[in-house]
């Protein structure tokens, strides 16, 4: 799951990195436009965290301790699938609906 993945969704384009610092598994934004919202991470600036503590459970990865993640009270968080050894299936919640992306390694 460790790499750099380009996010295939019909409401933005995004490329993220999936990466182990500090032995945890992370994800961090380098780069998102949804054409409203434009931003490029820049090396040595901050990184943009959006998964903070990626956990296998069951066969399925979710993201531990983040809680940006979890939605209206309930115990949804965003799940990673890896479907192959080059595709990754993230899904979010979005107002309780589950919203699926498919994102391939770069």
């Amino acid at each position: 799951m460790i790499g750099i993945w380009k996010v295939d969704s019909k409401f933005y384009k995004a490329t993220c990195e999936i990466l182990e610092e500090n032995d945890t598994v992370k994800g961090v934004v380098l780069y998102y436009n949804d054409n409203t919202t434009k931003y490029k991470h820049e090396v040595g600036a901050p990184k943009s965290y959006f998964f903070n503590d990626i956990k296998e459970k069951n066969g399925t990865y979710i993201d531990a301790i983040s809680g940006a993640t979890k939605i209206e009270n309930n115990n949804k968080t965003a799940t990673l699938h890896l479907l192959s050894k080059d595709t990754l299936e993230i899904t979010t919640y979005i107002m309780n609906k589950p919203l699926k992306e498919i994102w391939t390694r770069n």
